[in-house]
């Protein structure tokens, strides 16, 4: 499975806010984990067993790559194509740095570990 993600990525040190003494979901993490699964569910197909994700990122310098990463995992999961983000065996990532005003790009590649 192959599919391809842009816009404005989000940190996964931004996934909760600090709301009324407790931490609550940010709305932004939220819209960003959304709009990962909306793009990989045309291409979602199923893997019953242990997988390889490899993620290649081309992302604005602010965002640190491996915060990135947490929120690709739970929206394979939350798109069906794995039933738990546990089963990732493999883990590859690639970055490189947008150009200024570019957009964040991920390509994500799923298969059989």
């Amino acid at each position: 499975m192959i599919a391809f993600w842009h816009g404005r990525a989000v940190s996964e040190n931004q996934r909760l806010a600090p709301g009324q003494g407790r931490f609550c979901a940010n709305e932004s993490y939220q819209a960003f984990k959304e709009s990962l699964i909306w793009q990989i569910r045309p291409y979602a197909e199923q893997f019953p067993g242990p997988v390889a994700v490899r993620i290649t990122m081309i992302l604005n310098s602010r965002i640190d790559a491996s915060n990135i990463i947490k929120p690709v995992l739970d929206a394979l999961q939350a798109a069906g194509v794995v039933k738990n983000d546990k089963l990732v065996q493999k883990m590859q990532w690639t970055r490189e740095n947008a150009k200024p005003k570019q957009d964040d790009w991920l390509c994500i590649t799923v298969t059989e570990a």
